[in-house]
Parts: structure tokens; sequence; C-alpha cells
């Protein structure tokens, strides 16, 4: 079986365990570092091999929000899931701006934060519920008082492409894509693929931020 290795950071004690406890008995995940602050992770994924970050939005010195801005660059491979208190379209923007495939309020159940981590790892996106409200509910007021971002590349992305790039930014997997227009699989991530081409996309929160800024999602 394929394991996942973990590093949490938060610079609460018992938050750190928590999350530790609730991972220690999930058979293809393991938390290989467990560190307090930003200046810490970026030292654990120097030395360590890593897979998923799991964070803090609002630790002192680097920020979760800094550090997974740094993370991608010194190791884009690695996925990073923000978590936090407080939960705002302000500081969700920032996480996937940051390049964030994942964003968990701090009270998500052990069964949400452990299909966050098997989902981003697989190179998808993960918002639960709240988040996802959120985010579309913010989309929905911009584009209702007519504030709308430049969109130099709209034309550039084909129909069905659009059409797979609200999917995907909607947190849908590649299977539940294919299924839900009727394709293969490999025909959704050859679309994935043309699309990150012609927008000089380097992840999936690429993606997102992307049709987001240029309003391609429809409600």
């Amino acid at each position: 079986m394929e394991r996942i290795n973990v590093l949490v950071a938060d610079d609460h004690l018992l938050v750190r365990e928590g999350i530790v406890a609730m991972l220690s008995n999930v058979e293809d995940i393991d938390t290989v570092s467990v560190v307090s602050n930003g200046e810490e992770v970026i030292e654990a994924i120097t030395s360590a091999n890593i897979d998923v970050v799991v964070m803090d939005v609002m630790m002192p010195g680097l920020t979760g929000i800094d550090t997974a801005k740094i993370i991608n660059q010194v190791d884009p491979r690695i996925k990073i899931i923000l978590l936090s208190m407080e939960v705002n379209s302000e500081l969700i923007a920032h996480g996937i701006n940051s390049g964030a495939s994942g964003y968990l309020p701090k009270d998500s159940p052990k069964s949400v934060l452990v299909d966050a981590i098997r989902t981003v790892y697989e190179g998808e996106l993960f918002f639960n519920h709240q988040v996802t409200k959120i985010v579309f509910q913010d989309f929905y007021v911009q584009s209702k008082t007519g504030s709308k971002p430049a969109g130099k590349n709209k034309d550039t992305v084909s129909k069905r492409e659009l059409e797979v790039l609200k999917l995907i930014s909607e947190g849908k997997s590649n299977r539940e894509v294919a299924d839900k227009l009727f394709i293969s699989v490999r025909t959704v991530d050859a679309h994935r693929n043309h699309i990150m081409k012609k927008i000089n996309a380097k992840s999936t929160a690429d993606l997102v931020k992307y049709a987001i800024k240029n309003e391609l999602i429809t409600l």
C-alpha cells in the first residue's frame, strides 16, 4: 500500500497532538514530522520526504499562507492543507492564492481530514461544504455588483475545457468530472493538461484561481 507522509504544523501543542492522534491509526498515512511554526516547516521539508503539509493559517512569524508560498517555490510537489479557526472569504482567497490544495475549519472531523489528505495527495483540491459555499457566495456577490476581473485568456479555452475547468474548480475528482460529462478519465486528464498549458498553470490551485479571477464558473 502506498503511504502518505504528512507534516503537521500548528503553534498550539494540544492542536498538534490532536491531529497526530487522529491520524495515528490511519493505515495509509504516516505523520513523519510535527512542528510549531513556519520556519520549522521549511526546515522539515528540506530534510524529510514530505507529501502533504497540514498547517495552521495563523502561526506566529511566518504565517501558514506565507509558508505555503515558500513551499511552492522550494518543492511544488508537496501538497498543502490549511486549517483555520476562522473561515472567511478573505482568508480562503489568500489560501488559494498561496497555492494550497485544501482549506478546512479546525473543527472538521477526522473523516474529513483524512479524506482531504488523500484527495490532495492525488493532485485534486479539497474544500469542505462550508468553504465552498463561502467561495461561491463571494463570487456571486461580485458578479451581481458588476465587478469583473480581467479575462485575457478566456477565448483561448474551448467550451468543453470550460466545462472541465468548472467542475475541477468545484473540487470534483477526474473520475467525477468524467462521469458528469460522459467522457473518459483519460480525456479529462488531457483537457486538464491542455488548460494548464494554455493559461500557464502549475497546479490545480492555479486552475481554481484562474476560474475565479476570470469568472469562468457559472453559478
